[in-house]
């Protein structure tokens, strides 16, 4: 019998071995990859984006007085109304001065008085000296025109201070402004009568030209103001803009509201003067520490490694540890370890560093090209 049909058929067996073999080598598919993961990026911030950077007040004058009469009596007469502008030491409210008159007549026929019983005194005392000089007196006499001198003394400086006292209450019964400003209140007229206790109140002074902003400055925020520091603020509603200069940071909290007061005097103001009582804010987000960068606190990851935040760089997530702290419960600041312009992944959940990365927004994917 002949090989040939056996060798054809070999060859056939081995021709299609090598076609399966061939075939199986082009449906391989090269081993697959992890697809990039979109994340939002945003460079960290120099001022706090956030409503709570924002300080809410009032303005007021620095110097403010309620004019009220120092003595019960009565009203004679009102020399400024409302709306008048009066200098320091102006007559504002006469007050019938009839009683403190009599009242000073009173006192100074007291003071003559005291003033002959101490001469009288004098006079007994020396008589009793040079009787018990001569030995005509015994010393318990001379003691008795001693002690009478003495309390006529002070009888004397009694009645001086009661001089003293009426010359006052008279000079009281004018009213005079204790500082340049102007009349703001009226609450009594000519007529009326007044009493000490109770205070009854008869006139109100501002001094309008020296204001102040007085501010709730959220908790949070307070560290960061100091005194001294200069501040920008506009009013509410009409958006005038101001400059303010810290003056006072309290050093207690408001336990209800959160806040600490602050007042900042003003020294420069856009427009027309403002007035007492206008609302204003002040945005606390610009004037925080030198240096410091914000980021939402989602950005963060924290372990017993460290602090880090995933910058995305290169297509790629890439760790930078960061020394932060909390601002408020929805913002971190960044004390080291960023610069302004790295790309921050925003949400980074399981994200680990190392895995490809693609940044959404056109300022990110533009950083994103950076090798």
């Amino acid at each position: 019998m002949s090989l040939t049909p056996f060798r054809t058929l070999a060859a056939a067996a081995l021709a299609a071995l090598a076609a399966c073999s061939a075939r199986a080598e082009k449906a391989a598919l090269p081993p697959a990859s992890a697809a990039p993961r979109a994340v939002r990026v945003a460079r960290p911030s120099g001022r706090l984006e956030t409503a709570l950077a924002r300080a809410t007040g009032t303005v007021r004058a620095r110097e403010e007085a309620t004019l009220s009469a120092r003595a019960n009596g009565q009203v004679r007469r009102i020399l400024a109304d409302v709306g008048a502008r009066v200098r320091a030491g102006a007559p504002l409210v006469e007050m019938d001065p009839v009683p403190a008159e009599i009242g000073l007549e009173n006192a100074r026929a007291l003071e003559r008085l005291a003033a002959a019983g101490l001469a009288e005194a004098e006079r007994e005392l020396a008589r009793s000296r040079v009787l018990h000089d001569q030995g005509s007196v015994p010393p318990a006499v001379l003691e008795k025109a001693q002690t009478g001198r003495d309390l006529a003394a002070a009888q004397r400086d009694q009645a001086r201070a009661a001089l003293r006292a009426a010359e006052r209450a008279l000079a009281d019964a004018t009213l005079t402004a204790p500082f340049a400003g102007v009349v703001t209140a009226r609450f009594r007229a000519a007529g009326d009568t007044v009493t000490m206790m109770p205070v009854t109140p008869i006139l109100v002074l501002t001094d309008v030209d020296r204001l102040e902003a007085r501010l709730a400055v959220p908790e949070a925020v307070e560290p960061w103001v100091k005194v001294g520091q200069r501040v920008e603020g506009a009013t509410t509603p009409a958006g005038q803009r101001f400059e303010a200069r810290v003056r006072v940071k309290n050093a207690v909290v408001d336990p209800a509201a959160r806040t600490v007061e602050v007042l900042a005097d003003l020294v420069r103001v856009e427009g027309p003067p403002l007035r007492p009582g206008t609302l204003l804010s002040v945005d606390f987000g610009a004037f925080g520490e030198k240096g410091a960068l914000f980021l939402p606190a989602t950005a963060l990851r924290s372990g017993p490694e460290g602090t880090w935040v995933l910058l995305a760089v290169g297509g790629r997530a890439e760790r930078r540890d960061v020394t932060a702290t909390p601002v408020n419960p929805g913002t971190v600041a960044i004390r080291s370890g960023l610069s302004a312009s790295d790309p921050v992944v925003l949400d980074p959940g399981a994200l680990a560093p190392g895995e490809a990365v693609v940044a959404l927004g056109d300022e990110a994917a533009q950083r994103q090209e950076r090798p």
